[in-house]
């Protein structure tokens, strides 16, 4: 039983230590976290425009969300890789950069959800107007019939009295 702790206790200290044997050293480069969200949220939404169309006119066309993203940003590929994995090795930073684009994606769902909404009840009130504007124009028409034929009734009244 103590040869099995005594194994078990000298492999968690070598994974242990390779760990941090293997920590990434802080690029000289390194995106700030604020940019990298940025970065993160530009990509997360320019996919996800991507599966929303027709995924064949935007291949025919080359598009590069990468390449756009990392120009927007004045940034390579290299040192988004290297900020990435440095983050990724700092949860902290990796958790709070992720939770950020987690909120900031349901806010921009939520506010998103609201325009349908709102859009949908305008485009319904637009319909009852026109339904009201369209029954309106009938029953003037029907009221200008009825008072068309009440004028030529009066006036034939009219004709044949002085006759």
């Amino acid at each position: 039983m103590l040869k099995k702790l005594i194994l078990l206790f000298a492999v968690a200290f070598l994974m242990g230590a390779c760990y941090t044997f293997n920590a990434p050293e802080k690029p000289k480069n390194l995106i700030p976290r604020d940019q990298m969200i940025q970065i993160l949220m530009d990509s997360k939404l320019i996919s996800n425009g991507i599966t929303g169309f027709d995924k064949k006119v935007l291949d025919s066309a080359a598009v590069k969300v990468d390449a756009y993203v990392f120009n927007k940003y004045a940034i390579d590929s290299t040192q988004f890789a290297e900020s990435n994995a440095y983050y990724a090795y700092h949860l902290d930073d990796y958790q709070y950069i992720y939770g950020v684009l987690k909120d900031t994606l349901g806010k921009l769902k939520e506010y998103y959800k609201k325009e349908v909404e709102l859009e949908k009840a305008a485009q319904k009130a637009i319909d009852s107007l026109k339904r009201l504007e369209d029954e309106k124009k009938k029953d003037s028409v029907a009221l200008l019939k009825k008072s068309k034929k009440n004028v030529i009734k009066s006036l034939k009244k009219r004709v044949l009295d002085t006759l």
